[in-house]
């Protein structure tokens, strides 16, 4: 599936992948100077895919979070995003199973919203998540996609 496969529903037919490797090791979660709300604010399955492209259609092309996952190639797949919050917390719940994963003890962002100047996302260091993260700092990125 193009990466490490960290969920799997009741059927074993969907899951969640992450990729091998982080996208970035600091980036802002948005593209510019101006606290626009995206509307990103979905959160559970299948939300950062809605939510990545709710960024983008915002923030434009450029060199933040969403956009460093949706540009993302891994694996021979073009479908990577941004996780919610939720599939964020799932993958820091398999962050030690995941073999080969390399997670660093640090803030990873979320795709999901929290207001207008903030987006929620998760410390790998201590396990709490965090929606006080400014859209301007610089947090790492791991993408993730569906199967």
């Amino acid at each position: 599936h193009g990466g490490i496969v960290f969920w799997v529903d009741t059927t074993g037919q969907h899951g969640l992948v992450c990729a091998l490797v982080d996208q970035s090791t600091g980036i802002q979660w948005y593209n510019n100077d101006t606290n626009t709300i995206t509307n990103a604010v979905r959160d559970g399955l299948g939300a950062g895919m809605y939510n990545t492209e709710r960024i983008i259609a915002s923030q434009s092309t450029g060199s933040y979070a969403a956009q460093l996952c949706a540009n993302y190639q891994g694996g021979g797949y073009g479908d990577w995003y941004l996780p919610s919050k939720y599939e964020l917390n799932l993958l820091y719940a398999q962050r030690r199973a995941l073999v080969g994963g390399g997670f660093a003890k640090v803030f990873y962002w979320s795709s999901t919203e929290s207001v207008a100047k903030s987006a929620w996302g998760h410390d790998f260091s201590d396990g709490y998540d965090s929606y006080d993260g400014g859209k301007f700092l610089k947090g790492w990125v791991r993408a993730v996609r569906a199967f």
